[in-house]
């Protein structure tokens, strides 16, 4: 019976874009309410799912394939996960409730409700996700449906290009992920995660390029490498951070989600592999040096910035170089506050920054944003 919540949480909001997706022309803008109701459901859902994984044991759910195979959908949600998604369905539902009226009139209503709803249920089966193939599955879906929330409207030729630039960057990564998710399945034969980790840490296992070939390399060493190349061009790492600039062309509820939940996927990984990360202790020392790079070129750039959204897209990349140096230290527990504090944060910037450019934009003798 407690399954049934997670499964809400996950699915409601993709249950909602399925029905913009087929009723959006009798619908109209009244898509926007089915959205809306769509999120409560699953705000509120994962408020009772982190209530029972906080006062109970975590929530396995296998929902297909068998139990020990490569392409098993598994659910995992323990305290990390149940964190997660609540942040996620809270703020996409904030998000909801402030597009409703912000994108009246704008072209791409219907098709940016979809995709709002499709990601929020995307990033919410990431975290969930208790199988190494499907969290690299939804992780790319995140990269594609990213892209295209970024060219909403399709006329401009910014928009277009920052959606391309952050499609490329970011299936670099994805690329990074599939490699390091194959060097574990050749040398564990899972992709399970509790059975991976249980699997390495028994017997440390070294990189197997074909069968019967071992090239004498530490796994956890090497997948970790790549993994972190994945995190980096997810949650704008330097020099990975250039996507993150032009996608001030988005609106304004896009990058309010983008900066509050999808940049966060990279702190979410680490965290969820904190056993493997913990097997290679050269790539948290490397993963601490990138991250201050980061954190410190970040805050400088934000300083030189006049534009408001520009500011906060400097602040965001600098709190990312935090939040990996965070996990570079081993403090996976403060990096997991740092990145829910800094995404409810982020966002309430975010959707007052829209208020503030249109206001600006009315005052006697102030230059056009």
């Amino acid at each position: 019976m407690d399954g049934i919540f997670p499964l809400l949480t996950i699915f409601a909001p993709l249950l909602g874009t399925l029905m913009i997706a087929l009723f959006h022309r009798e619908l109209g803008e009244r898509v926007a309410r089915l959205g809306i109701g769509a999120l409560w459901c699953s705000a509120l859902t994962s408020l009772v799912t982190l209530a029972l994984v906080l006062y109970g044991d975590p929530i396995r759910l296998t929902i297909l394939g068998a139990p020990s195979g490569p392409l098993t959908y598994t659910i995992l949600i323990d305290r990390l996960a149940g964190v997660m998604m609540v942040l996620i369905s809270l703020v996409s539902l904030i998000i909801h409730v402030y597009s409703e009226r912000y994108m009246v009139g704008d072209a791409g209503y219907t098709r940016f409700f979809a995709l709002l709803g499709g990601l929020t249920s995307v990033l919410l089966s990431l975290v969930s996700s208790g199988n190494l193939l499907w969290l690299f599955v939804c992780w790319h879906l995140v990269t594609w449906l990213l892209a295209s929330l970024l060219v909403c409207n399709p006329a401009s030729r910014p928009a277009r290009e920052a959606g391309r630039t952050t499609f490329w960057v970011q299936t670099l990564g994805d690329a990074a992920f599939f490699l390091a998710l194959l060097a574990l399945y050749g040398a564990t034969g899972t992709l399970d995660l509790t059975e991976l980790f249980a699997r390495l840490q028994a017997s440390p296992a070294t990189l197997t390029l074909w069968p019967g070939w071992h090239t004498g390399l530490d796994v956890a060493l090497v997948a970790t490498l790549l993994f972190l190349v994945s995190v980096m061009t997810k949650s704008a790492q330097f020099p990975f951070h250039l996507w993150l600039i032009g996608t001030i062309e988005a609106p304004t509820p896009v990058s309010a989600l983008m900066h509050a939940g999808i940049v966060n996927a990279g702190g979410f990984l680490v965290n969820r592999l904190a056993p493997l990360f913990g097997m290679a202790p050269t790539t948290l020392h490397l993963m601490f040096v990138i991250g201050g790079v980061t954190a410190l070129v970040g805050a400088s750039a934000m300083l030189t910035q006049t534009s408001v959204k520009r500011r906060l897209v400097y602040s965001t990349m600098g709190q990312m170089g935090y939040m990996v140096m965070e996990c570079g230290l081993g403090a996976f527990a403060l990096a997991v506050f740092h990145l829910c504090a800094h995404g409810l944060f982020k966002a309430t910037l975010f959707l007052n920054s829209g208020s503030v450019i249109h206001k600006a934009r009315k005052e006697f003798k102030l230059p056009p944003a």
